[in-house]
């Protein structure tokens, strides 16, 4: 590859990853500055969403008790958690 195109490649692929980060900016500027209460209706919302759209699936009860097998770093980040948050007499 030629020293020009390659530069110009270089380019587009800055203007492309600029763009993204745009695009990434405006899906979610609608929700920076919300409280804790406000986030929470929203995820509520998608919640219900996501299983409305569980619910039209014709093997919905399948799909609902489907779960992915948790990694054995995911599984000792939770236990040291669980174990962290019960050191400090939480049950």
């Amino acid at each position: 590859m030629s020293a020009d195109r390659a530069a110009h490649f270089l380019e587009h692929l800055a203007a492309r990853r600029s763009s993204l980060r745009e695009e990434i900016e405006d899906d979610i500027s609608n929700v920076r500055g919300l409280n804790l209460e406000e986030r929470g209706k929203l995820l509520e919302s998608v919640c219900r969403d996501a299983m409305a759209i569980l619910r039209g699936r014709p093997d919905f009860e399948r799909a609902i008790q489907h779960q992915d097998q948790r990694s054995a770093e995911s599984m000792a980040t939770w236990l040291r958690l669980v174990k962290q948050y019960r050191a400090h007499g939480r049950h």
